[in-house]
């Protein structure tokens, strides 16, 4: 999905390991009803696009990654027959699996238009927006998913967690660990004996707290601030780097970044922990799923919320996005040191090349 985001990737390095490689332009939501003739002519169009592939339904195997609503639906609406698979995350499967109930939700606007008009017109499987009828604010509050069940759709679906484990009895649903830069040959692993402070780089990643008020921003700002600190303290002598988010607009403006370099690409955490594995120390965040990119990467990344006063419900939906992890991953005080993990003992779950070379074993089995 050509965007804004790929724009801000260094993606090239990579794209000569692809045969081929189809750009196809994003589709913003509706706005309204004079807005519809817009959003059918771009998701008819992409449709109709995606659909000219020289997709093989009885030898090729769609694999959708992301974009499980726009793009990869579009995909999938627009090969039906073909053999498709679905790889999420385990919470995203959750979501995709939740129910609302039409006495506590109700239909956005876009979501409404979307669902009833444009998607059947543009021969799309239908999408559900729900918002609540009360809105108790926060993350997660909100259901977005396919109408359908995601296993009507999809063949096989891998769910990805940080453990690896399946999440269903049933065999086309396959449980995976998120793919893993230290899976790779030839990358050398992280090290905390390393002598030269210098050369290793201490991560911080931003989050758009004026954007998203799960507390005041002042408030924010002054524990961020002593996040900072914090860091500053336990990391004498590293390299201290700033990453804003990509929906950061002049949070860091409201910080006191003195010592820390910051990093205004914007470019997505997976290439940038590819492309610098070899000099990262430690990854931090308030309440990112960058953290628990981290983790799965082999890097020691450390999640911060705890020390935020969030609600409960607030905290329980960080805790559930980052899923089963080391207990040295939470930051729950900021007087003590924050604990090395990695390398993390391997455990019994399959790794998501095994999941992807299962799939690709019971499509042809089939």
């Amino acid at each position: 999905e050509d965007s804004k985001w790929w724009d801000r990737a260094h993606w090239q390095p990579y794209a000569g390991r692809f045969d081929e490689i189809h750009p196809f332009p994003r589709v913003n939501t509706c706005r309204g009803l004079r807005d519809l003739p817009r959003l059918y002519r771009e998701s008819a169009g992409r449709r109709e696009a995606i659909a000219q592939l020289p997709i093989d339904k009885a030898r090729d195997l769609i694999v959708c990654v992301g974009g499980i609503l726009t793009i990869s639906n579009a995909t999938i609406s627009a090969h039906p027959e073909a053999k498709k698979v679905l790889c999420v995350a385990e919470k995203v499967y959750r979501d995709l699996t939740r129910i609302g109930e039409r006495t506590r939700y109700r239909f956005t606007t876009s979501g409404w238009l979307q669902n009833r008009i444009v998607e059947p017109m543009a021969g799309l499987n239908r999408t559900i927006h729900f918002k609540p009828r009360i809105n108790p604010g926060g993350d997660g509050v909100r259901v977005e998913r396919l109408q359908k069940n995601p296993d009507s759709l999809y063949h096989r679906i891998v769910v990805m967690s940080n453990g690896g484990a399946d999440v269903s009895n049933n065999p086309e649903i396959i449980g995976a660990k998120f793919p893993s830069v230290a899976e790779l040959q030839n990358l050398p692993q992280v090290s905390d004996k390393n002598d030269d402070c210098s050369s290793r780089q201490v991560i911080f990643f931003g989050t758009p707290f004026l954007l998203i008020h799960n507390v005041s921003p002042d408030v924010y700002v002054e524990r961020l601030n002593s996040c900072l600190d914090y860091l500053r303290r336990n990391f004498s002598g590293h390299a201290l780097i700033y990453r804003p988010h990509p929906n950061e607009t002049n949070e860091a403006d409201r910080l006191k970044l003195n010592g820390f370099r910051i990093e205004e690409d914007r470019e997505a955490a997976e290439l940038y922990f590819l492309r610098n594995y070899q000099t990262i120390a430690a990854v931090f965040s308030v309440s990112s799923t960058v953290s628990r990119t981290a983790l799965n990467n082999g890097i020691n990344g450390y999640a911060m919320y705890p020390v935020f006063p969030f609600t409960i419900q607030q905290s329980e939906f960080f805790a559930g996005v980052m899923g089963d992890v080391p207990a040295e991953f939470t930051i729950n005080d900021l007087n003590s040191p924050p604990v090395p993990y990695q390398p993390i003992a391997a455990g019994s779950g399959r790794s998501f090349a095994e999941a992807l070379q299962l799939t690709v074993e019971q499509k042809i089995a089939s």
